[in-house]
Formats: C-alpha cells, sequence, structure tokens
C-alpha cells in the first residue's frame, strides 16, 4: 500500500513539477442520474475528465512535443455478468443444459447483480510528430507517442444500500448483514480477478503507438473531413508493471496489438457568406483489426463476448447542417454500418480451452444537436440484423442523452 500511495503522490506533483505556464483544463458531464433519493437534483455527474498538457522542444529542427496528463474519474453502478463461470471462466453459450448445473453463474436469482463502481484513472503520454502533413501543413505527418495509464477501481455495495429502506434492496450483494464476506466473494473469482477480497483493484499498463496522419485539417466539428489515417497501437500490462500490489494476487497480465486504418471523401460543402458551414457530407470507412495476449484480462480491457481477437469494419456517412448564432451551434446526422468478426480463445478462461468465431452486423443512426459549446443533445436508433453466437432475433434500440461539457 505505501509504494502504491508513492506511485499516486509522484504522479499528481508531476504537473507541478513541469511547470504551469501552459496547460488546458478540460472538465465536462457526461451522462446524468437521479443520484441517491433525489440527491443533486438528478444531475450527479457520472464521469469527469481533467487535462493537463506542455510543448516543449526535444529535437531540434523537429515540431514541440506534448506531453499530456489526464486524470478520470467515473461514479456509477455496474452488473454482474451472468455469461461466465466465474470459477473457470466457461462461457456459457458453449455449454449444453445437461453440462450448465455443473458450473457456477451470477444468476438472476440473486436478490440484485448491480453493484457500486467507482473508478479514477489517469493517463501519461509523450508525443513527437515528424515531418508535415500533406493536407494539414499545421499538422505532423507521422506521430510517435509512449504513454503510461494507470487505473484504480472498487466494487461495492450499491449506494441505496444506505437508506433506511435498503432501497429495496434485501440484502448486501457482497456481504452478510454481519460484514463478513458471502460466498462466492470470500474465495478467489479466476473469471472475475477485481472481484476478489477487498473488491479494491489497481491496474496499469504501458503503451507505444505510431500514427500516420494524412488528414485535413477540421478547426471545428462542423466541417467535412477528408483523408486518412492509421494507427497501430502496442500495449502492455504485465504482472510485473505494479500489477500484483493488492493481496487479492494479480489482476493483470496481459498484451495487446491493434491496427487501425480510417478513410474519408469529402462529397459536397456549402458555406455561408460569413465562412460559416451551411450544409455538407462526407463518407467514412474504416478498419480496426486487433488480438489479446495473457493469462489476466482486467475488466476495462475485456474485449466483446471474451473472444481475443476481432476485426472491425465501419461504414459511415455523415450530415452537417447549419452553423447559427455562434460557431459551435449546429446539427449532425450520421448514418452508419457496423461489421464486426470476433475469433479466437475466451479471456480468462483457466484452461484456455474455448475458442469460436462469431460475426455481428448492425445499422445505427445518431441525430446531434450542439449548443454553445457546453450542452449536447443527442438521439440514437439501431437495428442489430446479425447477433453472432447469441439465441436472439434481430432488434431495434434506442437511446437518448444530454452531454454538458466545457473546455477552458
Amino acid at each position: 500500500m505505501r509504494r502504491l500511495l508513492g506511485i499516486i503522490i509522484i504522479l499528481i506533483s508531476l504537473p507541478f513539477a513541469l511547470g504551469a505556464e501552459s496547460f488546458t483544463f478540460d472538465a465536462y458531464i457526461d451522462a446524468v442520474s437521479g443520484g441517491i433519493n433525489g440527491f443533486g437534483l438528478g444531475l450527479f455527474p457520472l464521469g469527469t475528465t481533467f487535462g493537463f498538457e506542455k510543448h516543449m522542444e526535444m529535437i531540434p529542427s523537429e515540431r514541440d512535443a506534448e506531453l499530456q496528463i489526464e486524470l478520470s474519474f467515473a461514479f456509477n453502478n455496474r452488473t454482474l455478468s451472468s455469461d461466465y463461470d466465474y470459477l473457470t471462466g466457461r462461457p456459457r453459450w458453449v455449454l449444453s443444459n445437461d453440462e450448465l448445473p455443473d458450473y457456477d453463474f451470477f444468476t438472476s436469482s440473486w436478490h440484485s447483480l448491480s453493484y457500486f463502481n467507482p473508478r479514477s484513472s489517469i493517463d501519461i503520454y509523450l508525443d513527437q510528430g515528424f515531418m508535415d502533413n500533406p493536407l494539414n501543413p499545421k499538422g505532423s505527418l507521422f506521430n510517435v507517442r509512449i504513454g503510461y495509464n494507470a487505473r484504480y477501481a472498487m466494487s461495492l455495495e450499491e449506494v441505496v444500500y444506505s437508506l433506511s429502506d435498503h432501497g429495496g434492496l434485501s440484502s448486501p450483494l457482497f456481504v452478510y448483514p454481519d460484514g463478513t464476506p458471502r460466498e462466492p466473494f470470500d474465495d478467489v473469482l479466476p473469471a472475475y480477478p477485481w472481484l476478489n477480497g477487498s473488491r479494491n483493484v489497481f491496474t496499469d499498463y504501458l503503451y507505444f503507438q505510431l500514427s500516420l496522419n494524412m488528414d485535413r485539417d477540421t478547426p471545428t466539428d462542423s466541417e467535412p473531413e477528408e483523408g486518412l489515417g492509421v494507427d497501430l497501437l502496442l500495449e502492455a500490462g504485465p504482472s510485473w508493471l505494479f500489477n500484483n500490489l493488492t493481496p487479492e494476487g494479480v489482476q493483470s497480465d496481459y498484451y495487446r496489438i491493434s491496427l487501425y486504418a480510417e478513410e474519408k471523401m469529402e462529397i459536397f460543402s456549402i458555406q455561408q457568406d460569413n465562412g460559416w458551414n451551411w450544409m455538407n457530407m462526407y463518407l467514412g470507412h474504416s478498419d480496426r483489426i486487433e488480438y489479446l495476449f495473457g493469462s489476466v484480462i482486467p475488466e476495462n480491457k475485456l474485449p466483446l463476448d471474451r473472444l481475443r481477437g476481432s476485426l472491425t469494419d465501419r461504414v459511415w456517412l455523415h450530415f452537417s447542417g447549419p452553423q447559427f448564432m455562434a460557431g459551435d451551434c449546429y446539427t449532425s446526422i450520421e448514418l452508419n454500418l457496423y461489421n464486426r468478426l470476433l475469433f479466437g480463445r475466451v479471456a480468462n478462461e483457466i484452461d484456455n480451452r474455448t475458442h469460436a468465431v462469431e460475426l455481428q452486423s448492425s445499422f445505427s443512426a445518431t441525430l446531434q444537436l450542439r449548443l454553445f459549446g457546453f450542452i449536447r443533445l443527442e438521439y440514437q436508433v439501431g437495428y442489430d440484423f446479425i447477433r453472432g453466437i447469441w439465441p436472439e432475433k434481430p432488434s431495434w434500440w434506442q437511446n437518448s442523452g444530454l452531454q454538458f461539457y466545457v473546455s477552458i
């Protein structure tokens, strides 16, 4: 614990040691919640990010390097997954009805599968650009980034359990009313290592990113985008990198490689007399292939359906409406088509026996209204028409959101 506190103190002190003459501060609220018994009038912030950056010369005749430090916090509920045996990591979908009774799953027969999950993270990276982007002379053609990310998370009882009527819950999820650990949380859970022991988890990883940038500069999001971008990302969160600090054992031991390519093409653009956008449209396409290696994948790095490999293809059409009243007041509509191929063995399965291949396809449309740089109203609708390994029929879905954010 002393070593962990020392690391946290050093990371927090680093921005002050670097000097405060050049920095940016960013904060936003990415969702809203009713809170506890109406606390905060339904506007309790669920997520906030603070950023700090410093530009400095590292290589003569090259662009200034950027040092970025970002602190993030989140406070919301999570739900226990009932799809994986918590002792072996075996997925439910690979078992027959006769085999299911021999395995242990978190099920809806429990009084609740929801728990409170406060968490925070710090991300520190150094980014150096090289040469000039032919479509944006102010930007670099190549970027090399080296970074470090650390995360601390707690899995606690639902906050409503502190109310006089326990918020309708009959008993705690992780402990008995007398405070002793409830089965199976009184033992090691190999498939859910973040729920072991005290359920307080510290994980971190190093990463290296190499980028090619051949895209046009867009001062605000209202302009049409065009160009090409490629990112190669290598990520390492081995056990020896402070991932075994807690008495609960190793919380992370993995490596990830990811390759991403994106192309965008302007279809048309019409401007107002004052230079603001009237309307524009561009077409985009991207592909991402990645794979996870390692014996312990932390919660925030688990891939979809826990399959280690994935290939994702996306095609989208983006339309921006007229800017009005201010440069950051406008509407946009985006149509997306996703196709995702998942493959490989199941992450956090003890014997590494199960492997699968699945295809998922979906369509979505997003309507967004931005107002004065701090309010976003968003509505999404989509249709999932290929569901992969899940025995579910195609279905429609929709959601809406209100975001508050500010940049200073």
